[in-house]
């Protein structure tokens, strides 16, 4: 099988594209053939070394952390009823899923409903999951509540923006002024172009800040917090956490695969109150190029790779 893999940090020019064994379902666990992946900042940061804390690779390392595909068989122990399923998945930390099969355990995916393609139901687990725990489950907004959420065209910020919308609250996004329509199309209720009006200067108040930016950011977001507000960030930048002097919670999200979660979701996909926009769709051939293109930090929503076409042929 191909796997797009890494044995060394640094640029995309570390990416080989290269064969391997097929992996075997073991005990609880799926075979999947992959139909398509998506790239996520995870990936790259991971590819870079930032995540790494000065330890070298091990061995080589396959790159990415979702996808979509058909299951093509179940190990010990896993529901044999999943076998020939359309499923999304997010994987376990330390394991990659741009190879044309992967090894998930079953609690790791979730059945794909008829109407959701395959590149839509790729590109979600990890950016909806991302925006699912700090929102829902963290912060538990809801009806009413002024929620900001930082960078609104993004991937994780394009989700959390529909989310938070869903469970009544009132959305404050931010985004580039070019990305100002798209992001009010996604339903955000006020936007803020950081590159024209500084958002602390903008907003105040709020009960929550969803930051998925960290450092400065998340430093001035501090301001536009109301005593007893609540910041849920995710990992990004390192940032210092100045909550007792402002009178507010600061929750760093665990963000872990979880079937209910991506069950929930595919839910509202399929229900139409959940669009996940795909900016670009290529072939597995462009997987330097789909790093570089995540890594400029100027995708709008998510970039898919295609493993396979619709009648599960190899592609790209």
């Amino acid at each position: 099988m191909r796997a797009i893999q890494f044995e060394q940090y640094g640029g995309p020019d570390v990416l080989q594209l290269r064969e391997a064994a097929p992996p075997a379902a073991g005990d609880g666990a799926v075979a999947i053939d992959v139909h398509a992946v998506s790239v996520n900042p995870i990936d790259w940061k991971i590819r870079s070394g930032r995540m790494a804390g000065g330890a070298p690779l091990a061995s080589a390392m396959i790159t990415g952390r979702d996808g979509s595909g058909i299951v093509a068989a179940t190990g010990p122990g896993a529901d044999p009823s999943l076998a020939g399923k359309r499923v999304a998945f997010l994987a376990p930390r330390g394991v990659g899923t741009w190879a044309d099969r992967i090894v998930m355990p079953q609690d790791n995916v979730a059945i794909v409903p008829d109407g959701v393609s395959f590149t839509d139901a790729a590109a979600m687990p990890l950016a909806g999951t991302s925006a699912w725990i700090p929102l829902v489950d963290d912060a538990k907004v809801g009806p009413g509540m002024r929620v900001l959420i930082h960078a609104g065209a993004g991937g994780v910020g394009s989700l959390g923006i529909q989310i938070a919308r869903a469970r009544g609250a009132h959305v404050i996004a931010t985004c580039s002024a070019r990305n100002a329509d798209f992001v009010t199309s996604l339903g955000a209720n006020e936007v803020i172009a950081y590159d024209r009006t500084p958002f602390e200067s903008a907003v105040s108040g709020l009960d929550v800040v969803f930051d998925t930016m960290g450092g400065a950011v998340h430093d001035k977001s501090y301001k536009v917090l109301k005593r007893g507000g609540q910041m849920v960030c995710l990992m990004a930048e390192p940032f210092k956490d100045r909550a007792a002097e402002f009178g507010v919670t600061v929750t760093q999200a665990q963000v872990l695969p979880r079937r209910d979660i991506l069950e929930a979701l595919l839910k509202m996909m399929a229900d139409g109150a959940l669009r996940v926009p795909v900016e670009a769709t290529l072939p597995l051939s462009e997987y330097r190029s789909a790093h570089e293109r995540s890594q400029s930090g100027r995708t709008r929503g998510k970039i898919v790779l295609m493993l396979r076409n619709d009648n599960g042929s190899l592609a790209g």
